[in-house]
């Protein structure tokens, strides 16, 4: 299915929606190109999320791909089908800041998540260059 609907339209993301139960917060897991071109192009995505809600903590986000997760939707998506934008999204059944989510709480983070969504997709592409010149930055000064 996902074959096809790629020879037909570009898929932008995908994301598998998942409970944890050790990390706090809301956060995804994602995986890390290394080809230069696209270098940090995988964490901009996540980095507006947290832009968006205090529920979702961009500090939380990994982006290695282990080997024992490479049967995983989001690393199957992203070397087999070659969604650049391929995410685990991880609620914490305990919730953020010692706080237990409510259905509201998830109901929110979906709002947040389409929005996001929203803004990544932009025919303007100056929201998601901001975040891509920022992380660029932050790589920069943790390397210098």
């Amino acid at each position: 299915m996902i074959r096809r609907m790629l020879t037909e339209r570009e898929v932008v993301l995908y994301c598998d929606l998942h409970g944890h139960s050790r990390k706090m917060n809301v956060f995804m897991y994602g995986c890390e190109n290394k080809e230069p071109s696209l270098r940090l192009q995988e964490r901009v995505f996540p980095n507006m999320m947290s832009r968006n809600t205090s529920k979702f903590k961009y500090s939380s986000c990994r982006f290695k791909v282990q080997k024992k997760k490479e049967g995983t939707g989001r690393i199957v998506m992203w070397q087999q089908m070659g969604i650049m934008n391929s995410f685990t999204m991880e609620a914490t059944f305990a919730g953020y800041n010692n706080v237990h989510f409510n259905s509201s709480d998830l109901e929110d983070m979906g709002y947040h998540f389409c929005d996001t969504l929203l803004d990544y997709c932009d025919p303007d592409p100056s929201k998601v260059q901001h975040v891509l010149d920022n992380l660029t930055r932050i790589v920069k000064a943790q390397y210098a």
